[in-house]
């Protein structure tokens, strides 16, 4: 009997955890969010976790995941605990990071700009997504123009609206390949502004998962097979 028993718990213990779905969320868009979606589903396959992915506005992925209503935060950079100004206490970063993300500078064509940097950029008028605050934070006041879109910032640039377009490199290479009309007009420079590396946060009730996940990450890019799903959406790897 008693042996009956712990199978039994045995059972249904694996049962919970194979049907176990954690639900993720990210502030970021195409392309970058599905990479993030596919990636977080490829490692956590082998762990039988069903995993969705919700996209929303980046303070309400922040109460979400503090709050725990969320499981986690699928992108924000190394620091991000220390330099937000919400409440994120209960932010636990897994310590591989999933993507590195390179901001560039849109122009017209005919311009080749040697020396990269925000300087530089805030020379002229940007055109840049409306809610990118790593973005804003760096223009001048003066300078900024936001838009609600990145194809209405390049739209901006062609038509000579803007000197120039700053946004993720992964979101101007898919822009300009998807219009050609653009692409014969626009020219993404090609030193980066800035670069870095972003990472997973889960809710610190997931701390057992981390060093899993962080594992699983690592298996992923020693494979290539995180390479291989970066191309499809432009975007960059970490290395290891």
């Amino acid at each position: 009997m008693k042996v009956a028993l712990v199978i039994f718990l045995i059972v249904v213990t694996f049962s919970t955890v194979a049907e176990q779905t954690l639900t993720f969320a990210t502030h970021t868009r195409a392309p970058l969010s599905l990479y993030l979606t596919e990636v977080i589903k490829v490692a956590l396959k082998p762990l039988d976790i069903n995993v969705e992915v919700l996209e929303m506005p980046g303070r309400r992925v922040i109460f979400q995941v503090n709050s725990g209503e969320i499981d986690g935060d699928l992108c924000r950079v190394e620091n991000f605990t220390q330099v937000s100004n919400d409440n994120t206490e209960n932010y636990l970063r897994v310590n591989e990071a999933i993507v590195h993300t390179e901001i560039v500078m849109v122009t017209l064509a005919s311009i080749t700009v040697d020396n990269v940097n925000w300087d530089r950029v805030n020379q002229g008028s940007v055109a840049f997504l409306r809610g990118s605050k790593t973005i804003r934070k760096n223009l001048k006041p003066t300078h900024r123009i936001a838009v609600s879109s990145t194809i209405q910032a390049l739209k901006m640039v062609a038509n000579n609206r803007a000197s120039s377009a700053v946004m993720f490199a992964s979101v101007a290479k898919k822009l300009l390949n998807e219009h050609i009309e653009l692409k014969s007009l626009l020219k993404i420079q090609a030193q980066t502004i800035t670069s870095y590396d972003q990472f997973l946060y889960l809710n610190n009730k997931h701390a057992a998962l981390r060093p899993v996940i962080e594992k699983q990450l690592k298996q992923l890019k020693a494979s290539g097979q995180l390479e291989q799903i970066a191309k499809k959406y432009w975007v960059l790897v970490p290395k290891l």
